[in-house]
């Protein structure tokens, strides 16, 4: 073994709001903890687009952080301004991906590098990336992907057996979702909106979100529905720019001033959560698996799913991390 490769006690792949939440909770125990992330920021799914004068939440566009679990933490977001209330729930400030930036400042990152194999090693875990170079070893790891991304990795390790079958099995509940922002002149549109137009499910007025950049126009971004996405999955996105423009202007009879280039989630929405549990995890392999596909299917989720983890990690009754 090369005394290059780094060591860290916990690792955790994906660094959307679950892996986010596990470190920032599991901080606790005193463990080292590296979050190894294919992305250039951290978010994921609530990640955001960095646009010529401001931004956008392409992603999760809203948390409602009304469990009473994460009642600290979201005092503890308000408090340092990455958080404030919006509509029925809250949002990141200024972007949705300050939230995973802040619960993930005590971690170290590997940004830009994605897992493609897990192997063991001795007493510790050596994950691999898509050249099948080392990236890093740990004692304990967490898988923090959507389930498809999940199994994948799962199917690399011998032996995960119900782990596999539950991620396989949540994939198969896994919907894709086109996301695209654009700009409208000024309005008094409601800054949330839920359709039953058949390709626009969901309108969102990001420029009225508390923390963003001012301006003479409106930035919306709109996610289209489950069916409409599903059999347009491999569509053009010029075609899906059209489809999407045309639905926003019959739906809200503004005028668009500017356009982006449509965004696919393969991997947007979890239909089904059939978990009774937040997290799953092998003791004796020193493994768990996290996400929103365990929990509720949503941004609370995540976030519920990485803290139950990570309790589980500082109660030291299940892995053995001496």
């Amino acid at each position: 073994m090369s005394p290059t490769i780094p060591k860290t006690d916990l690792a955790i792949i994906g660094a959307g709001l679950a892996g986010a939440s596990m470190a920032h909770f599991a901080k606790q125990s005193g463990l080292s903890i590296a979050i190894i992330e294919k992305s250039r920021g951290t978010g994921g799914r609530s990640g955001s687009k960095r646009l010529a004068e401001d931004s956008v939440d392409m992603g999760a566009s809203i948390i409602s952080l009304h469990d009473d679990n994460l009642s600290e933490l979201r005092t503890e977001l308000l408090d340092n301004k990455v958080l404030a209330a919006w509509q029925s729930g809250h949002v990141g400030v200024p972007r949705m991906s300050a939230v995973t930036r802040y619960l993930t400042k005590d971690a170290t990152l590997y940004m830009q590098s994605k897992v493609h194999h897990v192997e063991r090693l001795g007493q510790y875990w050596l994950l691999r990336d898509e050249n099948y170079q080392p990236i890093i070893q740990a004692k304990l790891i967490t898988i923090a992907t959507p389930a498809i991304q999940a199994a994948m990795l799962l199917a690399t390790i011998p032996n995960t057996g119900a782990l596999l079958t539950a991620a396989n099995n949540a994939g198969m509940h896994t919907q894709a979702q086109w996301s695209m922002w654009l700009k409208t002149e000024k309005s008094d549109s409601a800054a949330l909106q839920t359709t039953d137009h058949n390709i626009i499910q969901t309108l969102i007025k990001d420029s009225d979100k508390p923390g963003r950049q001012q301006s003479d126009s409106d930035t919306w971004v709109i996610q289209s529905t489950p069916r409409w996405s599903a059999d347009n999955i491999d569509a053009d996105k010029a075609k899906v720019q059209r489809s999407m423009c045309e639905a926003f202007q019959n739906i809200t009879q503004l005028d668009i001033v500017d356009i982006g280039i449509p965004h696919r989630w393969l991997l947007g929405r979890q239909l089904i959560v059939e978990s009774p549990l937040s997290f799953l995890m092998d003791p004796q392999k020193g493994l768990i698996v996290i996400g929103d596909w365990l929990c509720q299917g949503d941004a609370e989720g995540a976030l519920l799913s990485g803290q139950q983890a990570a309790h589980a990690v500082i109660s030291n009754k299940y892995f053995n991390l001496g």
